[in-house]
């Protein structure tokens, strides 16, 4: 593995026997043999290359928001995505590298008076993840932001128009076609200055008091179409009709699950739909959470719970 070692050195940073736990927001996982460190999009298309040339497992990772990994170490090579580059385009275009923090593209627009990321504002995680899993808040979604998507796969470069993405709600093609994500052009509107941080203001006194400190992964599970609701809709609060959608954070709440823990993982006190690390957990004890959460909604009401974690096994 000397080899491969000094190969890998000459992408980026490299850590070897690396505790994944130190990557995620969730802080669970095993260990990575290598764990490579890339800031530039050359160094980074070049290590695809190599590791696919010869045949070396390997996983993408960005911010660590959305991840949860396995207990068990992982044999292969962990590709962390730190090419945190952006700048702004007539045209009201912002162009922004996959490893660039959602939250400067987010402080981008702001000072550029370009109005549609406002949403955006307290997300964690990088462009290349939120992008990757079509993320969203408040009834909005990266995906309708977007103009294109430039991502390696299978050794080539190209350039995707977002229609071609097949974004759907928390989803798109790049989570099945192996294609990685380089950058990314963001197409917004000009926009009142004011009116802007006033949004960003408003965003950030929605989530202020709502979301656990625990370390989490964020959002657990996917929201629920209004359409899967065998009840009268009437019965839901108005704005779960207005969006279209059923917050499972509610639906687990109805269900008297906040505080629910195995071992060091719980659904969190503040939001139901948080699972958080309370007590040096493992990936075992959240599955654990998560299919007690899967249960009981399902035997109340008739609901299936998809998660919007990546979950490694």
């Amino acid at each position: 593995m000397d080899a491969v070692y000094n190969q890998l050195k000459t992408f980026g940073k490299i850590k070897v026997n690396v505790p994944l736990s130190k990557f995620t927001t969730f802080q669970i996982g095993g260990s990575a043999q290598f764990l490579v460190k890339v800031t530039e999009e050359k160094k980074l298309v070049e290590l695809l290359n190599f590791i696919t040339g010869e045949g070396l497992e390997y996983l993408v990772l960005g911010g660590g928001s959305n991840t949860l990994f396995s207990d068990n170490d992982f044999e292969g090579v962990v590709i962390k995505i730190a090419t945190d580059k952006i700048e702004t385009k007539e045209k009201n275009t912002i162009i922004a590298a996959a490893g660039t923090p959602l939250a400067n593209i987010v402080n981008t627009a702001s000072k550029n008076k370009l109005t549609g990321m406002e949403w955006a504002v307290g997300i964690p995680g990088t462009v290349g993840g939120a992008i990757r899993g079509n993320a969203g808040a408040m009834g909005k979604e990266i995906a309708s932001c977007l103009e294109s998507v430039t991502v390696w796969q299978n050794g080539d470069i190209r350039e995707i128009a977002t229609k071609d993405c097949g974004f759907h709600y928390r989803g798109s093609n790049f989570k099945d076609n192996g294609a990685i994500i380089l950058s990314a052009t963001f197409q917004l509107k000009p926009g009142d200055k004011t009116e802007i941080m006033q949004a960003v203001q408003m965003y950030i006194k929605q989530r202020t008091g709502r979301y656990p400190r625990s370390p989490s992964a964020g959002s657990f599970f996917q929201n629920v179409n209004i359409s899967d609701w065998t009840d009268d809709v009437k019965k839901l609060p108005e704005l779960f009709r207005e969006r279209g959608k059923i917050p499972v954070g509610w639906l687990i709440e109805q269900c008297n699950l906040k505080g629910y823990a195995v071992g060091g993982a719980k659904i969190s006190n503040e939001h139901g739909n948080f699972i958080v690390n309370f007590r040096n957990a493992t990936q075992a004890d959240v599955l654990k959470v998560v299919e007690e959460a899967q249960t009981r909604v399902y035997n109340k009401f008739k609901i299936t719970l998809e998660p919007e974690v990546e979950i490694i096994h």
